[in-house]
C-alpha cells in the first residue's frame, strides 16, 4: 500500500483543524502515522471519558491552563499548568475537569491515527467510532465511582 512521508509540519495559529465534541474543543496540532499532538480544551466539569485503556498507542498530557485531573491505573492526581502525565496505552486511565474554567492541555499519542476517534464523535458516526475504537483496541475497564 503506498504511502505518503510527511518530513515537517509549520502551522500558524488558525491553520490546524479543530473539532468540537461535548463542549470540548480539540485543535490537532500534528497528525500523522507516528504521531498526534492535540491542543485539548476541556469544556467546565467535563468529567471526561470513562478508565480505558487503548494498548494500539501510547499518550502523554501537559497542562497549559486550568487543572486537570488524572487517573493511571489506582493513582489520581491533580495536574496544574506545566504538570505532565504519561500512561502506557494498556494500563487503565483518565482524566476529566473538575474546575469552573476550562483545562486547555496537549495531548501526544504514539503513534498516531487516534484523530479519527475525535473526527467520528464530532459527527456521531457509530461505525467509525467502533472502528477506530477497535483498530487502537480502545475499551472501557469498569465505570468510575
Amino acid at each position: 500500500m503506498p504511502t505518503t512521508e510527511i518530513t515537517h509540519a509549520l502551522l500558524a495559529p488558525g491553520e490546524s483543524e479543530l473539532i468540537e465534541v461535548a463542549g470540548n474543543r480539540i485543535r490537532i496540532i500534528v497528525a500523522n502515522p507516528t504521531l498526534l499532538v492535540c491542543d485539548y480544551s476541556a469544556a467546565p466539569h467535563f468529567p471526561g471519558p470513562p478508565l480505558h485503556v487503548h494498548p494500539g498507542f501510547d499518550e502523554t498530557y501537559i497542562v497549559l491552563e486550568g487543572r486537570l485531573e488524572v487517573t493511571v491505573a489506582e493513582e489520581r492526581r491533580e495536574l496544574a499548568p506545566s504538570a505532565a502525565a504519561y500512561v502506557s496505552g494498556s494500563v487503565p486511565h483518565t482524566f476529566d475537569n473538575p474546575g469552573a474554567e476550562r483545562a486547555r492541555f496537549l495531548s501526544i499519542c504514539s503513534p498516531g491515527g487516534f484523530e479519527d476517534f475525535f473526527r467520528a464523535m464530532a459527527t456521531g458516526d457509530r461505525e467509525a467510532i467502533v472502528g477506530v475504537s477497535e483498530r487502537f483496541g480502545y475499551e472501557a475497564v469498569k465505570t468510575r465511582g
